[in-house]
């Protein structure tokens, strides 16, 4: 409802407590106050107040109002597990009747669900509670120097994160069968260092004593994971907020961009209803998955970037979400049937008539006249399309926008991109590596081909594809072998978290509140036209790609420096579709489109910030070792040829710009002078040097040369 209980106990005069109130803040109702009673004990006070969102969650509300009260909060009251008893009418020393009809439904949609779960901790700095319970003014219980806290936040990174509603009994039991392996089996520690998500004093012991009476045995899990704090800071965690990884450790950064995206929920609108049902470190797949059907609902608009500002950029998308089998990729096929839902809806009358067409032809006689075949626009196509059908499908999808024709994105999704490579490698009637390259920048191909079918013509390739798939198949996707091509780094590549054993949320009601909105934005982005307000976002990612590239010279990395430079294009077209949704207000209506100016901010340089360092850091996971090996075997190649004609460019080089057959003798090596004969003979038929003098020595006439050109 959006209402806080807070719990004062030890009050031996409440009404005497009750009465300082008033005289200091005058009526209660101004602090949002509703509700104040004597507890049953009669040594307490319950005070029911309005939460406020700038404060924080439930607790945080709880620990400003009593600094406002001057007194001393019970944290009894922070969590859904804890019961507060009726009072008699004769108690109620304040009310005030909005307590019945109040209710803050944006504040309940924030917290409700942690709440209800037990995860009650402060979100803001300075709240007491903690979730692992230690005496008071104790230093944390530590093993061998390690924080038992640390511990256990590592422990939850690694399998999957917190507990989530309906599973906290089941993953706190399985936490205390593996700190007991730490703990010596000792019930009084882990008592201590376990967190307790609202469970009292007698459940949380009855979980102990569940996981002590198992039979003994080491824990492997937490053996890595107390090793894993003996590696250095930056062996661990790679670099902070400047979007630089680890290679190794890019799925530890999940779990903070998923708190990164969960904090900017209030702010984008669609964000929480993109991320339902998911943990939080599957975020950042799902922001990327929304954000390219986003983008591609929004093929009518534009912006300009930093590179040829001259130039009209379009939106375009090439994503893929990796993980291991039933990893829970199966969300992003939830969002394509709810966000794709008006361009399938609009390609429905292009299929109908292509299909009619292809029956008429099938009926009609042999010496009948055949029907003409509708021009339709068709722009969802299976990975399993020939290229001859898609080009031409994509070269009919024009419309008129403000009297100028513009191609509209095609649209491929496919669940597993192992078949989508095993079915475009038929042969150059369905394969797609030259398309995919082409789409990213919206680059100039053709086909002329004999038959009939094929359209004789040039054309820009408009087209957004998004796959989800395992390591496997993106190693036959992009490897040594082709990594040369560029479509790395066109590409947006994803992890998905092991799942560690750890079962899916049970959902039990069918949330299509949240579904239905999903909807209504798909339908509002599609009806988007026009230049997109982004131009303060694209000065900050010039800026940002100019810091990560001093980084790049720094190291005189060549890898990192070709990773980077197509960085800052995934940042703002994944950013666009949830940054015009946040300023729709801003929009206005002109015939069938929405269009309007806007003015981003801070917040919206936060979303494409978060979403360029994301790019950046699964670039050098992904794809770093090829790029290095990329260079290093370009640097071999290049010196093995320097290498079989350093003798005679060395032998050049050293030559007086005049010179004599004496100097080709001394500089070359040359055994004799009829050997440096024969040398200059081959420059000068080379036109690298020419005769341009003579003089004697000892009665002999000799001849002098000159440099014409360069040797390479």
């Amino acid at each position: 409802t959006g209402l806080v209980v807070m719990d004062v106990d030890h009050v031996k005069n409440p009404h005497e407590v009750h009465g300082e109130w008033l005289k200091v803040h005058g009526d209660l109702k101004k602090l949002g106050i509703l509700l104040v009673y004597i507890t049953p004990s009669g040594e307490g006070l319950k005070i029911v107040f309005k939460a406020r969102q700038e404060w924080g969650n439930l607790i945080d509300n709880q620990h400003e109002m009593a600094k406002m009260l001057g007194v001393e909060v019970d944290e009894s009251c922070k969590d859904a597990s804890r019961m507060s008893f009726i009072c008699k009418e004769k108690d109620i020393l304040y009310i005030d009747k909005e307590l019945f009809t109040y209710e803050n439904k944006e504040f309940g949609e924030r917290y409700d669900a942690v709440y209800r779960d037990g995860h009650s901790q402060g979100v803001k700095e300075g709240v007491r509670s903690e979730g692992v319970r230690r005496e008071e003014g104790k230093e944390p219980l530590c093993f061998k120097s390690i924080a038992y806290k640390d511990i256990i936040a590592e422990y939850w990174r690694r399998t999957g994160g917190e507990p989530q509603e309906g599973e906290r009994n089941v993953k706190l039991h399985k936490l205390a069968v593996n700190l007991r392996a730490i703990c010596d089996n000792k019930r009084e520690v882990l008592m201590q260092v376990m967190p307790r998500y609202g469970l009292t004093d007698a459940e949380l012991l009855s979980i102990v004593e569940s996981a002590c009476k198992e039979p003994t045995k080491g824990s492997k899990m937490m053996e890595q994971i107390v090793a894993s704090f003996n590696l250095s800071k930056e062996e661990e965690s790679g670099a902070a907020n400047n979007g630089q990884c680890s290679m190794v450790n890019v799925q530890s950064q999940l779990d903070s961009w998923g708190t990164q995206i969960e904090s900017l929920f209030p702010d984008y609108p669609m964000l929480k209803d993109v991320c339902k049902g998911l943990k939080k470190n599957q975020y950042p797949a799902a922001l990327i998955v929304a954000g390219a059907f986003g983008m591609t609902l929004m093929t009518r608009c534009y912006y300009r970037f930093y590179h040829r500002p001259e130039e009209l950029r379009r939106l375009n998308s090439s994503a893929l979400i990796i993980g291991d089998p039933a990893s829970g990729k199966s969300f992003a096929t939830r969002l394509f049937k709810l966000m794709a839902a008006p361009i399938i809806k609009a390609d429905k009358v292009g299929k109908d008539a292509i299909n009619a067409y292809r029956e008429q032809m099938r009926t009609k006689g042999a010496n009948k006249e055949k029907p003409k075949k509708p021009k339709v626009v068709v722009r969802v196509h299976p990975a399993r399309t020939s290229n001859a059908q898609f080009i031409q499908d994509m070269v009919n999808a024009v419309e008129t926008v403000d009297g100028e024709e513009m191609h509209l994105h095609m649209l491929t999704f496919d669940t597993e991109l192992d078949n989508t490579v095993t079915v475009q490698k038929g042969g150059s009637w369905i394969d797609k590596m030259s398309l995919e390259l082409k789409a990213f920048h919206n680059e100039e191909d053709g086909q002329a081909y004999s038959n009939n079918e094929s359209i004789l013509q040039d054309f820009n390739v408009y087209w957004n594809y998004v796959y989800t798939g395992t390591p496997i198949a993106l190693k036959k996707k992009v490897n040594e072998q082709n990594f040369g091509s560029g479509l790395a780094t066109r590409l947006t590549v994803i992890p998905l978290p092991p799942t560690n054993f750890e079962m899916m949320s049970r959902e039990s009601t069918v949330d299509t509140e949240s579904d239905e909105r999903l909807k209504q934005w798909a339908e509002k982005l599609d009806r988007m036209k026009g230049e997109l307000s982004v131009q303060k976002i694209v000065d900050e990612l010039y800026d940002w790609t100019a810091r990560r590239m001093a980084d790049a010279a720094e190291n005189d990395s060549k890898a990192d420096e070709m990773l980077l430079k197509r960085c800052a294009y995934h940042g703002l077209n994944y950013a666009a579709p949830y940054i015009v949704m946040r300023h729709w207000a801003e929009m206005h209506q002109e015939g069938d489109y929405w269009c309007g100016e806007f003015e981003t901010d801070e917040t919206d340089w936060r979303l494409a910030e978060l979403i360029v360092n994301m790019q950046y850091a699964c670039q050098r996971h992904y794809f770093g070792a090829m790029a290095e090996a990329y260079f290093d075997n370009k640097l071999k190649d290049a010196n093995i040829n320097v290498q079989r004609r350093q003798k005679t460019i060395e032998g050049f080089q050293r030559l007086p710009e005049e010179f004599t057959s004496e100097d080709v003798m001394r500089c070359f090596g040359s055994p004799s002078n009829n050997a440096a004969q024969v040398k200059i003979g081959r420059l000068i038929k080379d036109h690298l040097i020419e005769k341009c003098g003579e003089y004697v020595d000892n009665r002999t006439k000799k001849a002098i040369y000159k440099k014409i050109a360069h040797m390479f």
